[in-house]
């Protein structure tokens, strides 16, 4: 893939309280008495049939249609995904698989400020085609299965389609192009204050070798300061890709 270079204020006034003026501070209990609630707490017992009834009619909208929703099971220390039975958190699209569709096929030098870009689009891009392949392969020989939450179904979670699959990964490709685009415009900053402090700092604060190491790494890709439209550019590829694969 070969990216293309694109040469009032307000302030909040407080009204001052003479604390000393008003008195010794009033407990509750003194406020309860004076208010006529110093008798015993009040107790309240529902029945079961009262409790039944409540719940009936919080399950119930006023059309009289079913109210269905995800509940979330709550245990001390952690938080059980979904209603009982469901399939694992990351078998779902969308929630346990936010940002993990392309995970291990991103290197890991990827976020490496001195990895040249061509090299983490071209990755990337990579990453996203062999994704891509292997969702459509998983569902044409029936290996791959996934689920995402539908309120219309009984079961509150339906199988996915291949099409909504591949939704969820152009979604995440395109984040993560965005995300790659913003990223690059820091590394650039950052690679021009390592140089920068390298020379300022020698002979005290740095070697030589870091002088000559940090100098050269920024000198050779300066170049890379000038190129623009990363994220439109990524999509582009990504889009034709799409398109050669299914001719």
């Amino acid at each position: 893939m070969q990216i293309q270079d694109i040469d009032s204020s307000c302030s909040l006034s407080r009204a001052t309280v003479d604390i000393s003026s008003q008195g010794k501070p009033r407990t509750i209990s003194e406020e309860r008495k004076e208010q006529g609630w110093d008798g015993p707490a009040v107790k309240v017992h529902i029945s079961a049939e009262g409790l039944s009834a409540y719940k009936e009619m919080f399950q119930k909208e006023d059309s009289g249609q079913d109210f269905k929703s995800l509940n979330l099971r709550l245990m001390p220390g952690e938080m059980a995904w979904g209603n009982e039975g469901w399939p694992d958190i990351d078998e779902f699209l969308g929630w346990g698989t936010f940002w993990k569709m392309m995970d291990g096929k991103v290197p890991r030098n990827f976020s490496d400020i001195y990895t040249p870009l061509k090299d983490k689009a071209s990755a990337l891009l990579n990453a996203y085609q062999e994704s891509y392949a292997e969702i459509v392969k998983g569902y044409e020989d029936g290996t791959r299965v996934r689920y995402v939450v539908d309120m219309d179904t009984e079961e509150l979670y339906r199988k996915a389609t291949m099409e909504e699959d591949l939704k969820y990964l152009w979604e995440e490709f395109e984040s993560r192009a965005s995300s790659l685009e913003k990223d690059h415009a820091s590394a650039c900053r950052n690679r021009k204050a390592m140089a920068e402090a390298t020379m300022e700092g020698f002979p005290y604060g740095s070697s030589m070798r870091d002088v000559l190491k940090y100098g050269i790494l920024y000198r050779n890709m300066k170049d890379e300061e000038k190129i623009t439209g990363i994220k439109q550019g990524l999509l582009e590829a990504a889009d034709a890709f799409v398109r050669q694969y299914k001719a």
